[in-house]
């Protein structure tokens, strides 16, 4: 019996007269799923969801079925549907679904800030072929070498040895592979493949071969990187798995699927089940993250001095406050002040505030807004246990320039590890 037949006889309803209701389209969806043997559904969820919030340029925030998605268009609703253009829309979040990276599972890092959770297979002249951690049953992902900047296999425990093994490979500046051990060496050369278990390094005193067990990370020669500027609409993906990375002809379709194209080039077709957030790209939405500042100033409390630093926290790990990662934001430290020129393009800035969870409870610091120069948000007193703090549409119509600045609070600056998160100008 086929799918299509099972599905009118369990649908109750005579063939000619299939009301295709939000849930029989469900079932209809699961039955032909199984019929074409495609991937099984997420461990713990009884079937994809269709549920989203849409958030667009006014704040306007609607909830419903997604229905459709392509060319531009994004649809929500079975029957009264509303049509939404997405250069107008800044995010779409899957209701009640949250993104997170386990602090085992080994990550691919990209010249473009790309993160995909896969488990690396194999290594040759032109890709590092990856297979999905937490999807198994999903092809494996082919990366070209040019955009891999690491590959992070056997991460350490702990949120500050993590953090500084990332630093690591993003600040890696040799013009050679380097093999990390697990053992705290380093092997510098050629990287000359991946099979099996066995790594190999080329260096001029000969080719070494590595246990695969031994190594903690990867990092690739980033002069022979290459990482292209984001131009055009788009979308950044976020995955449940914590994988988020960029992609173009996004397309909602058949079975609950998604298809696109990401930012090197490789068609992606994922379920929608797995999708824990979209953010637009290239449209009405500009995030600070993307652009280079006009002027960054730290003034230290005693001696030491942090960065700013792009998408991670100020120590360089994921931006996470009470729980809950960040795909975007800005990552400082008190006493901090940055300026980015506006030059009366943009009509609203909004932000997410709060001391990150590096901090383990700890810091204590006041966020401020100037516009111009002059005030036009200051916080109350945060903490590494406050609740993080939604700044809404704060109205930068005509402004020329953002600047925003962390102070210190009650106990100077220690751990004053401050995230300005998913900090966006909005057209």
């Amino acid at each position: 019996m086929t799918a299509v037949r099972m599905a009118i006889l369990c649908s109750g309803e005579r063939p000619g007269l299939l009301r295709l209701s939000g849930f029989r389209i469900g079932l209809f969806a699961s039955l032909l799923a199984a019929w074409h043997g495609a991937p099984p559904q997420l461990a713990g969820q009884e079937s994809p969801t269709r549920n989203v919030i849409v958030t667009d340029s006014n704040g306007k925030v609607r909830s419903g079925t997604l229905t459709d998605l392509a060319s531009g268009q994004l649809t929500l609703g079975v029957f009264d549907q509303i049509r939404l253009q997405t250069k107008n829309l800044v995010s779409l979040k899957i209701k009640d679904r949250t993104c997170s990276i386990a602090p085992s599972d080994p990550l691919a890092i990209l010249a473009g800030g790309d993160v995909f959770v896969l488990r690396p297979e194999s290594i040759d002249d032109e890709s590092l072929t990856g297979q999905w951690v937490r999807f198994p049953a999903w092809p494996p992902v082919k990366l070209p070498l040019e955009s891999v900047r690491a590959a992070l296999i056997h991460r350490p425990a702990g949120r500050s040895a993590d953090a500084q093994l990332l630093n690591q490979a993003l600040e890696y500046t040799e013009p050679q592979d380097a093999i990390v051990l697990t053992n705290g060496d380093t092997l510098a050369g050629e990287l000359a493949g991946l099979s099996g278990q066995r790594m190999e390094l080329a260096a001029p005193s000969g080719k070494s071969a590595v246990d695969l067990a031994a190594v903690r990370a990867v990092i690739f020669n980033p002069s022979l990187t290459n990482s292209e500027p984001w131009k055009g609409e788009g979308a950044l993906i976020c995955l449940v798995d914590g994988s988020r990375f960029r992609v173009r002809d996004l397309k909602f379709g058949a079975l609950d699927r998604l298809t696109m194209r990401t930012a090197f080039g490789r068609e992606l077709d994922l379920p929608l089940a797995a999708v824990e957030s979209v953010r637009f790209l290239g449209g009405c939405a500009v995030y600070l993250s993307d652009l280079s500042p006009e002027d960054y100033r730290f003034q230290p409390f005693l001696d030491l001095k942090w960065p700013l630093r792009s998408d991670q926290n100020v120590c360089g790990g994921r931006l996470t406050l009470r729980g809950i990662e960040y795909a975007k934001g800005l990552g400082v430290h008190s006493k901090s002040t940055v300026t980015y020129r506006l030059d009366g393009k943009f009509r609203h800035f909004q932000a997410t505030i709060g001391v990150d969870d590096d901090a383990q409870g700890k810091g204590s610091v006041v966020f401020e807004i100037l516009l111009d120069g002059k005030p036009a948000y200051k916080s109350g007193v945060l903490t590494g246990s406050s609740p993080a703090v939604a700044i809404e549409r704060l109205n930068v119509s005509g402004a020329k320039q953002l600047t925003l600045r962390v102070d210190y609070a009650t106990l100077g600056d220690i751990e004053d590890h401050a995230d300005w998160c998913d900090a966006v100008l909005l057209k």
